[in-house]
């Protein structure tokens, strides 16, 4: 991508659906000794997130977040889909990116299925996301 004028900064976080997210949270501070640093709760995605790291702040290194569907019947909601039929588990991979709107257009044009996506809170923007069947399976979020 960096030839077609959209440069990857750094990867910030690696989402994980999970079932119950207070007790998936005391499991990752319990046995690996992270700490919940920051909490979202993503009205246009219908999700709850919290965000760990070994102890630094979000914007200062690579982080877990752990996501749970508000509604895990609504099968409408694309990770209470992947709860149902999946279970827990990788959800996205995020990349910031110095440009993650203009990716979109040169995404598209290189065969990736990419869509574009509001703000979920983080202080961007907007967001570039880019199917699954694009990125080896894995929703990768360019912000």
């Amino acid at each position: 991508m960096a030839e077609r004028g959209s440069q990857t900064e750094a990867i910030t976080h690696l989402g994980i659906i999970v079932d119950d997210l207070k007790s998936a949270a005391a499991e990752w501070e319990e046995r690996y000794g992270m700490k919940v640093v920051d909490e979202l709760d993503v009205e246009v995605e219908g999700v709850r997130s919290l965000f760990l790291s070994p102890g630094y702040k979000r914007d200062e290194g690579f982080c877990i977040e752990l996501v749970e569907p508000k509604d895990k019947s609504d099968m409408g909601n694309a990770v209470a889909k992947r709860l149902a039929d999946s279970g827990e588990g990788v959800f996205h991979i995020a990349l910031r990116m110095d440009d993650a709107m203009a990716a979109e257009p040169r995404l598209r044009e290189l065969g990736a299925t990419v869509y574009a996506a509001p703000s979920a809170g983080l202080g961007e923007p907007g967001r570039t996301l880019v199917h699954p069947k694009s990125a080896n399976g894995v929703l990768l979020e360019l912000f």
